[in-house]
């Protein structure tokens, strides 16, 4: 067994991670398929006849596989390829379509070597993509009847793809749900034009036609077509508008030095609160403050009232993951980060197929960890009944705490 000082280092004398990470995957990888190729030799009767070689470029670098060789028939690990070079599979599809579209050699070179992919070859890339597409696809149409999915989170980011001979940017429209048992899923990926009602509309019929029901909240930024949809097609779901985009939009709104900030602080004092009365109470005293400063802002805290606090009408363990759109922003930057080596991508196939490998990736993440909430909560999504109203002492320390942290913000502007 290797001990610390047998790990690769850096020039700097600290363990290269990286590097035993890659160790790691690579001797796991070739146990697994010592184990699979002789239990097939032990069932079929007949021997082992050495190793080749083959390299895998993974997430975290290339590693070597020692694919078992039989004496008679064949065997490999279809499913040990697959799923360790899914997402790199999808990389190197977009460099043949970068290729195929006429961009130069020395670019694509650039490219390949900041995705970390090495000897691409056509065939390859031809083999491998036929299997991501199949994946991605059963993502995109998969059907989401015979259980319901209280929760959905819907968002979009822009990349930059080309049509028609210049570079545009494209709306990649994600959608993420948590079904009755509390697991998440995300159950729809597409690329838009634009990001307007008719689009978003029809990203939301194609979910219903595909069988899902029972939605009780959706959480969005508060795009006028987005909003416009998800009440036309999401009949009977409440609307949360997500509270970090909204603290983001009071910043933008109020202008003067240190109000907005001020106001966003007040804000975040009284979404940390528990009770839904003493989250409102707080929530109006900022609007209170707010309105001394700038009327306008203060009108934006008004108007935006009820669909900011919607969820408070649901059960307080459920709150910190359904009030703001986090789940989405989290894989939208995923997909920047992922993308940002292509820069312009060649084709709207070549994106959704990128972003799709990467949901497919998270997908599988999900299915193996732990529910993050508890699936017992599920059964009843409504406030407690027998919630005790806060005390009028309780809502007066909440208040001055809006106060102080508000004043205190405007005082170091």
């Amino acid at each position: 067994m290797n001990t610390v000082t047998d790990f690769p280092k850096k020039d700097d004398g600290l363990i290269d991670l990286n590097s035993v990470s890659r160790q790691l995957l690579e001797a796991m990888l070739n146990a697994v398929m010592d184990e699979q190729a002789s239990e097939l030799c032990a069932a079929a009767g007949i021997s082992r006849n050495g190793y080749r070689d083959r390299s895998l470029t993974t997430c975290i670098g290339e590693i070597n596989l020692r694919i078992p060789k039989l004496r008679e028939g064949t065997y490999f690990p279809e499913d040990i390829v697959t799923r360790w070079s899914r997402t790199d599979t999808a990389l190197a599809s977009v460099i043949q379509e970068m290729w195929v579209n006429g961009v130069s050699n020395r670019k694509i070179d650039v490219v390949a070597t900041e995705l970390g992919i090495e000897k691409l070859s056509r065939s390859r890339i031809s083999r491998l993509c036929k299997a991501l597409d199949e994946e991605v696809e059963i993502l995109k149409t998969c059907d989401l009847s015979g259980k319901t999915w209280p929760y959905l989170w819907l968002d979009a980011t822009y990349v930059k793809c080309r049509e028609a001979g210049a570079a545009r940017s494209t709306a990649i429209v994600l959608a993420i749900a948590v079904d009755e048992f509390a697991r998440r899923q995300i159950v729809g990926i597409d690329c838009i034009d634009t990001e307007s009602y008719v689009s978003w509309r029809d990203f939301l019929l194609g979910l219903r036609r595909r069988g899902m029901t029972g939605v009780k909240l959706v959480t969005s930024d508060d795009h006028a077509g987005l909003v416009r949809a998800i009440h036309e097609v999401m009949i009977g779901a409440a609307w949360q508008r997500c509270i970090a985009h909204f603290e983001r939009n009071v910043t933008e709104r109020v202008r003067k030095k240190g109000v907005g900030a001020a106001a966003v602080k007040a804000l975040k004092t009284a979404f940390a609160e528990h009770d839904p009365s003493l989250v409102k109470a707080g929530y109006k005293r900022a609007c209170e403050l707010l309105r001394n400063h700038d009327e306008a802002g203060a009108d934006l805290l008004e108007d935006a009232r009820s669909d900011v606090l919607t969820y408070l009408d649901f059960p307080q363990e459920h709150r910190h993951w359904i009030r703001t759109n986090n789940l989405c922003e989290r894989m939208n930057a995923e997909f920047k980060r992922r993308t940002k080596a292509v820069q312009i991508f060649p084709s709207n196939e070549s994106l959704i197929r990128l972003v799709g490998a990467i949901c497919c990736e998270q997908n599988d993440s999900w299915a193996t960890e732990k529910n993050f909430i508890d699936a017992h909560s599920m059964q009843d999504l409504t406030i407690e009944k027998d919630s005790q109203p806060a005390t009028p002492e309780e809502v007066d320390c909440v208040i001055r705490l809006v106060e102080e942290i508000f004043e205190k913000t405007l005082r170091a502007a």
